[in-house]
């Protein structure tokens, strides 16, 4: 095989590895948690019970085997293909919300680990990008100031932790600094969101989370893409893959190990003892532990995963 075909075959065979990976991930986040193979079980055994449901009661009118089965298979094809779009649509348009919970996560990771310098950077940019303008960094409690349309615009940053919310304090420095400063469109940009009390004493554009989102995904950088999300889907899968690996490795491969080994040794040193089976049927309690712990472990490690992606 030449190198090429081979490059090809491996590209191939990487490319089934992916879509098999976001197929079970996706039919998990679907169907709470159920997996593509239990799913697909599920499908079977509707099909089966419909299928025999038609038969019994096509031959009951008919009397005819040959009239029930051509009967039942048109039915049966019209079922499985309206089944199949219906299904398909609805498994589209949650894979879409899927996925933008996923990209509201990242964005949301990716705020949170910025520093109040880096988030003034970062909505910076975002306005730069948005509004097609230029904002530059000011004094005092006017973080950015810059042009839209022809109006000044100053602009307040405020990074603040999670599932909090911006409050009237936050922002009264940078009204004073405004009035004085002449200053009368303002724009406050925070990580979060706004309480009702800043909403309801200021004129000013505010830009929490969502709207952050909005404008990002209006642009063409920021907003995680399918690609990108289906990227981030799949590494996910191979960092879980990598710790349940590890986990096997370092903390019940000795255990594991040391039950397999002293099972063998029990077996091979048997043939030279005084009671031969009695050392059999202790290889065979050792080594069917050692296999127990093992394959426990395992499963209880892919249960806690799947607990956690749900």
């Amino acid at each position: 095989m030449r190198m090429e075909e081979l490059l090809n075959f491996k590209d191939i065979l990487k490319d089934i590895r992916r879509k098999i990976i976001l197929n079970s991930y996706y039919t998990r986040k679907i169907k709470d948690g159920k997996g593509a193979q239990a799913t697909l079980v599920d499908w079977i055994f509707i099909t089966l019970v419909l299928t025999m449901f038609f038969l019994i009661t096509v031959f009951n009118s008919t009397k005819s085997v040959l009239a029930s089965i051509s009967i039942t298979a048109i039915l049966m094809g019209f079922f499985i293909a309206i089944a199949l779009m219906w299904k398909g649509k609805i498994r589209a348009r949650k894979i879409v919300s899927i996925n933008d919970q996923l990209a509201t996560e990242q964005i949301g990771g990716q705020l949170d680990g910025y520093g109040n310098r880096d988030f003034i950077a970062y909505a910076r940019e975002l306005l730069e990008n948005y509004y097609s303008t230029t904002f530059n960094e000011h004094h005092g409690n006017i973080d950015l100031i810059g042009e839209i349309d022809g109006d000044t615009y100053g602009v307040k940053c405020i990074k603040i932790p999670p599932d909090t919310k911006v409050v009237l304090r936050n922002v009264e420095y940078f009204i004073a600094d405004m009035e004085k400063g002449g200053v009368e469109e303002g724009i406050i940009i925070c990580n979060t969101s706004f309480a009702d009390e800043v909403r309801e004493e200021t004129d000013y554009l505010l830009l929490g989370f969502e709207q952050i989102k909005d404008m990002l995904s209006e642009g063409d950088d920021g907003y995680p893409n399918r690609e990108e999300i289906e990227d981030l889907i799949v590494d996910r899968y191979d960092m879980g893959r990598k710790e349940l690996v590890d986990s096997i490795s370092f903390h019940g491969k000795g255990k594991i190990l040391r039950f397999i080994l002293l099972g063998v040794v029990f077996y091979l040193v048997s043939p030279i003892v005084s009671y031969p089976l009695y050392y059999r049927v202790a290889a065979l309690i050792s080594i069917s532990y050692g296999l127990i712990v093992g394959i426990y472990d395992i499963a209880l490690y892919i249960r806690n995963r799947r607990e956690e992606s749900i």
